[in-house]
């Protein structure tokens, strides 16, 4: 059953459907605001004009980044399990037969 989710960014809210619950999408929400918080504190003080829009692409790519970074753990901690899985299925057959 979706259930609809607002967040609130610049001032702006967004509204949004969710079908994985309001806890977790007020999680990610949440997360999300923490993250574009952290991207215009980096320029708060700062010489430099930049958009909202500017924030938020950059606010963008750094969650995709760690995904990205996740993804590629996740991946090598995978391949180093299944190696080592091989191995004690290897060890555990050589001692039945």
């Amino acid at each position: 059953m979706e259930q609809t989710v607002t967040l609130q960014i610049f001032g702006r809210k967004f509204t949004f459907q969710t079908e994985s619950g309001v806890p977790d999408a007020e999680k990610v929400a949440a997360h999300f605001e923490d993250a574009v918080k952290k991207v215009q504190s980096q320029f708060d003080g700062k010489p430099v004009n930049v958009d909202r829009e500017t924030i938020l692409v950059l606010t963008g790519l750094n969650i995709a980044s760690e995904q990205f970074k996740r993804e590629e753990r996740y991946h090598q901690f995978f391949t180093r399990m299944t190696k080592k899985s091989a191995v004690v299925l290897s060890e555990l057959e050589k001692a039945i037969a």
